[in-house]
């Protein structure tokens, strides 16, 4: 028995002393770890070669280096050298190897979300991340940072080479976009690519106020560019690890390690993108005879993002402005920021974009709704009308939007002015999922269905529907059971009538399915 014990001890203390060496490995199935990577050049670098690359590394970083991702969120990350590969271009040399990394890690855009599911195994959706390593042999200087190939859907799902692309060459098929960070986490720059080709320069989000991130072949061969913002959702994973006895009193009782990872969400990765009517890129136009690379290498030149800024948002008003709209210029222009700011909402641009864009509104003012409305869609005109222009705002534009939408999608149900209890419904329903999905979270305040008055019964229906919506992330059959009790709960002092089981809501399925 004493032996036992004693073995007991010792399987332990081994299997704290091995976890004190190891990374979790949850995520290689997210990250390709280097086995798919291009074989190397036959030229091999004259100065920065592996060895040299590593010795440079650990004598300005430590051996594991701590970054952070979304949400200020700690991760740890350690080089892998011995599958570290040579490559060098013109004036530059290139080490650029796989990383260990502390639990999971993914960067995802919009789309790509929609289909993962953190607690299935998607063998496809999976990152390419690199750590580089980068010598200017005209300077002398050498520096180090982080490199990221994040695929869109469509190509990750017909690609399972993602880890051929690297910092010197991508593959022909390639679309999505390649991040630089720095290896504390900060962002520097980066690339959207389509089909191997560049379509738009990276930049930091709060560079749109004084300069956009721009190359010197986009600078000078560009006739428009177009900026607009764009957040990639950043997954991470934390791994804790316990004990599994096995054996038999015989044979000695064993302890087994098991790792358990859990992904969660850590928040957005927002950059500006801008993109040109005249790109016409590929790799062999970067600019790889001026001060710096293609990417990962500092800040690119100042621009005024002022008219860019301008452009963008008069291009997204002017796809749903009727010609029979009688807005100012400046009215105009409140509409067009107020539209702006709703577009960075991915869920309430989702309304947006199911709008037909054949089918224009008229923007009118009318002071006569002063003091009754601070916004009314009229069916009969496919108008929206404010009482003034201090109501040309986000608030009070996207619920109209929202009643456009369902004229739209219900054409004479939404003209029957009986149905007006239920349609409310809906769309007070709608930015509260907007705002729950948005924060991953439901609460109570600010609530556009509750009231002060509101009853617990409603309270509580309203809760659950929220949070089956933030669990499954969509608006389906489960969800209508739940929507369908709190409307029929639903007492606004506004409005009159009741809820109608007999109108589905279209407009949530259509705009929240999976």
């Amino acid at each position: 028995m004493k032996n036992i014990e004693k073995r007991k001890k010792w399987r332990i203390l081994a299997g704290i002393a091995i976890l004190g060496t190891l990374f979790a490995c949850a995520d290689h199935m997210l990250q390709d770890a280097g086995e798919q990577a291009p074989k190397s050049p036959k030229n091999q670098n004259e100065e920065l070669t592996v060895s040299a690359a590593q010795q440079w590394f650990e004598s300005n970083y430590a051996p594991v280096v701590a970054t952070r991702s979304a949400g200020d969120q700690e991760r740890l990350f350690k080089p892998h050298w011995d599958e570290a590969k040579e490559w060098n271009r013109m004036r530059y040399e290139v080490v650029e190897t796989p990383v260990y990394t502390q639990g999971m890690h993914i960067i995802l855009d919009s789309e790509t979300e929609t289909h993962w599911d953190p607690g299935k195994k998607n063998n496809f959706i999976r990152n390419n991340v690199r750590l580089v390593v980068l010598l200017d042999k005209k300077t002398g200087k050498t520096r180090s940072f982080m490199m990221t190939f994040v695929g869109t859907y469509e190509y990750l799902k017909k690609t399972r080479t993602i880890g051929k692309n690297g910092y010197l060459y991508r593959q022909p098929d390639f679309s999505g976009a390649v991040l630089f960070h720095e290896l504390g986490g900060a962002f520097i720059n980066g690339w959207r690519y389509s089909d191997g080709k560049i379509v738009a320069t990276i930049s930091r989000p709060t560079e749109r106020k004084d300069t956009l991130s721009n190359s010197s072949s986009v600078a000078t061969r560009a006739e428009h560019q177009v900026c607009h913002s764009v957040c990639y959702p950043v997954y991470d994973s934390y791994c804790d690890y316990s004990y599994v006895q096995s054996g038999d009193m015989e044979s000695g009782i064993i302890y087994d390690i098991v790792e358990n990872c859990y992904p969660t969400y850590s928040g957005y990765e927002c950059t500006d993108e801008c993109y040109t009517y005249d790109d016409g890129l590929d790799d062999r136009d970067d600019n790889w005879n001026g001060e710096r690379p293609i990417g990962g290498a500092g800040d690119p030149p100042k621009k005024d993002p002022a008219k860019e800024d301008q452009a963008k948002k008069a291009e997204v008003l002017n796809k749903i402005y009727g010609d029979k709209s009688t807005l100012t210029d400046k009215e105009k222009q409140l509409l067009a920021d107020a539209l702006a700011t709703m577009n960075d909402n991915k869920f309430w641009k989702k309304i947006y974009d199911v709008l037909d864009k054949n089918s224009k509104i008229t923007f009118c003012i009318k002071s006569e709704i002063e003091g009754k409305s601070s916004g009314r869609y009229y069916t009969s005109e496919k108008a929206i009308a404010f009482p003034n222009d201090a109501c040309i705002n986000f608030g009070v534009l996207r619920e109209e939007l929202f009643h456009a939408l369902q004229h739209q999608t219900y054409k004479k149900v939404a003209e029957n002015a009986s149905n007006k209890f239920t349609l409310e419904f809906e769309a007070h329903s709608f930015a509260d999922i907007a705002n729950a999905l948005y924060s991953r979270k439901y609460s109570e305040q600010g609530s556009n269905l509750l009231n002060p008055d509101s009853s617990p019964e409603l309270i509580n229906a309203v809760s659950d529907l929220m949070n089956s919506i933030i669990k499954d992330k969509c608006f389906g059959d489960e969800q209508y059971t739940l929507y369908e009790k709190a409307g029929k709960l639903w007492s606004p002092s506004g409005y009159t009538g009741s809820f109608d089981s007999s109108i589905q809501p279209l407009v949530l399925r259509n705009v929240l399915k999976k």
